[in-house]
């Protein structure tokens, strides 16, 4: 049986809809790296019988991942009854260090009785918006129960302004993060800043090493996470501590021994 099946498509750029019968556009969008490009689709079923539709969408980098979705759960597969269709939404995820580039993708909705149609996708990556973490420490000394402090390099590598930009920093619970200043109101195209960043390690915190992702976020793009190597010491304090008590045992030994030898 010939397939009477129709798609149609509908790209969210720009905010204009943007409609036309499968065969007769390459459906395109464009984003930044960092965020999800998201297509509307129409699937008809233009004949007697339900029919159920396997999704996909090939051709694209394995980085960038699609989904399906009709507003719940993830989908692989729709359902459309005799004479009617379905509205589902395509979602292309685009990580922060996605390349610029355009990437050319095809969608498929193949029947349940083996029919197949096609439709040429295209995805722009673009670099508008971008920021970088350009240099920080890689591994710092801390004591539990003390503070430490290290700075951060930012860059705006985009060619628009970025807003409110702040250092977003992943530790673990019960440290206490501060950053100085807490946003950059606007950071130029090719311009630089320096955030501080003032951690207290809890005096609970136990030896060895912990791990701390850092990244820069704005209001329009994030940057790549950028990794922190803690390693945590004993609290000086104690240290101290424990010194003064192995002087005074041995000056009480010594004291001890003496007596003793007088006897």
């Amino acid at each position: 049986m010939k397939l009477k099946i129709s798609l149609i498509l509908f790209a969210l750029l720009a905010l204009t809809p943007l409609a036309a019968r499968a065969d007769e556009i390459t459906l395109a969008q464009t984003v930044q790296a960092s965020q999800t490009a998201v297509y509307q689709i129409a699937l008809h079923n233009e004949t007697e019988t339900a029919h159920t539709y396997d999704l996909a969408l090939t051709g694209l980098p394995d980085s960038l991942t699609a989904a399906f979705t009709q507003g719940g759960p993830r989908l692989t597969q729709v359902d459309v009854a005799a004479n009617s269709y379905s509205q589902v939404e395509m979602q292309v995820d685009v990580p922060v260090e996605t390349a610029v580039n355009t990437y050319n993708a095809q969608f498929t909705a193949t029947r349940d009785d083996g029919q197949t149609l096609t439709q040429p996708v295209l995805l722009n990556v673009e670099n508008t918006y971008a920021v970088k973490i350009a240099s920080q420490s890689l591994n710092v000394s801390a004591f539990s129960g003390q503070e430490f402090g290290f700075d951060v390099t930012a860059v705006n590598s985009g060619a628009a302004p970025l807003n409110n930009l702040a250092l977003t920093v992943d530790a673990p619970a019960k440290w206490v993060v501060r950053t100085d200043p807490v946003t950059v109101t606007t950071l130029e195209p090719g311009a630089e800043t320096t955030i501080h960043a003032q951690v207290l390690v809890p005096s609970s915190q136990v030896t060895g090493d912990q791990t701390l992702q850092l990244a820069l976020a704005s209001d329009q793009t994030t940057s790549p996470v950028s990794s922190l190597t803690v390693r945590v010491q004993k609290s000086p304090t104690f240290l101290y501590a424990a010194l003064g008590l192995m002087g005074l045992a041995i000056a009480a030994a010594i004291v001890y021994f003496r007596r003793k030898g007088r006897r």
